[in-house]
């Protein structure tokens, strides 16, 4: 059977809905192909904040770090165990948020994603060691203004993060994607309307090899 193709979509805070809306759209013009899909959301902290696991420290070797990083971890590995099973059976697995987002996060937090050996637990996350790491086929960025993230979240946003914090997560984001292979990535217009992401998402995803 032909393995299946690994779709992350990725975006600053305040562009979720824009990405939901998105990849419902992409997930029904691909089933009425004849595609079979399944979505999976990657864990993010707000998860562990439900849990109250903001409330736990894990020691560190470098000092202190807040367990929600872990949690999310431990909970991604669960997710590429999934994504693993449904791409050896041929599906297309659309999922929002992946390692991108957790580097982001970390650098956010004030953490050096390699002097503290967080790739190292990612990549295990991924599966390293199991001989069949989960990594996407191709990422797509949906490149939402600060200035429009933060009036979507509204009061969301306040004790949290400013337009300045946004705007610093986008320039890391950034960063990141330019170190994907050539092909591996895409970056959509946040502002435009969803069926123009659509028509430009859509034949990226069909022509993975």
């Amino acid at each position: 059977m032909k393995k299946g193709k690994f779709v992350v979509f990725e975006g600053i805070y305040g562009s979720g809905r824009i990405i939901v809306d998105l990849v419902n759209r992409l997930r029904e013009a691909l089933a009425a192909t004849g595609t079979e899909v399944i979505e999976i959301d990657s864990p993010d902290t707000g998860r562990a904040q439900l849990m109250g696991a903001e409330d736990l420290d894990s020691s560190w070797r470098y000092g202190v770090f807040e367990s929600d990083f872990f949690f999310e971890l431990a909970a991604r590995a669960r997710v590429c165990s999934v994504t693993r099973e449904e791409l050896a059976r041929g599906k297309t697995v659309l999922c929002k948020s992946f390692t991108l987002s957790s580097i982001v996060y970390a650098e956010l937090k004030g953490h050096d994603w390699f002097r503290e050996d967080l790739n190292v637990l990612e990549a295990r996350a991924r599966g390293v060691q199991l001989g069949g790491e989960v990594a996407p086929d191709l990422t797509l960025f949906v490149d939402v203004p600060p200035v429009s993230a933060a009036a979507e979240l509204g009061p969301k946003l306040k004790g949290h993060f400013t337009v300045a914090d946004l705007e610093r997560q986008l320039a890391l984001y950034r960063v990141e994607l330019s170190k994907l292979p050539p092909g591996k990535s895409r970056v959509l217009r946040g502002d435009a309307p969803v069926d123009l992401l659509v028509a430009e998402a859509l034949p990226a995803i069909r022509a993975l090899a």
